[in-house]
């Protein structure tokens, strides 16, 4: 069995089913400032300190 091979099944909440989620550009933006800010940091004081 695939890992994502759950998501595939269509779930019905009291007889209304929910579409799959989906990364939208402003989620995919948010993800990517929260990650690159820190990871931007930590390099800059690794080099500062070791450069």
């Amino acid at each position: 069995m695939m890992v994502n091979g759950w998501m595939k099944k269509q779930t019905s909440v009291l007889g209304h089913i929910a579409p799959n989620p989906k990364l939208t550009l402003s989620a995919a933006f948010a993800l990517a400032s929260v990650l690159s800010v820190p990871v931007f940091v930590l390099l800059s004081l690794i080099d500062w300190l070791f450069l």
